[in-house]
């Protein structure tokens, strides 16, 4: 999906980062306007946010809509809400994975790490590495997570860094 966008978008990079936000964030794009979910969103205020021209943000948007197959993708779009900094808050363990996003398995190993000590997860992110900075899944738990947990996940085949908090 994301070579289709910026084949659609080459000539136009401001516009690029304008649909990268959207799907980021999960804003979807219907009638020529662009929603949290059923709140609309004002152009200026998301072109601020962004750094483009709010004349960047309606372009993108028209461009979007103009494509069949980005139109179906980007109106269906919905917000998801990342709770990692309310649950450390409200005393849930939260365990950060940066990895290889090509390799297979990591969740798998993840979650088996976990439930091998019986922790369970209550939230479960996977940044997609084309969106995101670095390839992250953020996962919160039940209980504050133990070191020795740690140990296991790095051994999963593909895992660099594990932060724990």
């Amino acid at each position: 999906m994301w070579k289709k966008i910026v084949e659609k978008f080459e000539k136009y990079p401001s516009q690029i980062e304008v649909a990268r936000e959207f799907l980021r964030f999960g804003i979807s794009v219907r009638d020529g306007k662009a929603y949290c979910d059923k709140i609309e969103l004002v152009p200026t205020k998301i072109a601020d946010a962004i750094g483009v021209d709010r004349k960047v943000v309606l372009a993108a948007i028209q461009n979007i809509e103009g494509d069949e197959e980005l139109r179906k993708v980007f109106s269906a779009l919905k917000p998801v809400a990342n709770i990692a900094e309310v649950a450390r808050i409200l005393g849930f363990g939260v365990l950060e994975v940066y990895a290889e996003s090509h390799k297979v398995g990591i969740v798998a190993g993840v979650a088996s790490a976990l439930a091998k000590e019986g922790i369970s997860i209550r939230y479960i992110l996977a940044e997609d590495p084309e969106l995101s900075v670095e390839s992250k899944l953020t996962v919160v738990t039940e209980t504050k997570i133990p070191g020795r947990v740690v140990e296991e996940i790095l051994k999963v085949d593909g895992v660099e860094k594990v932060l724990i908090s």
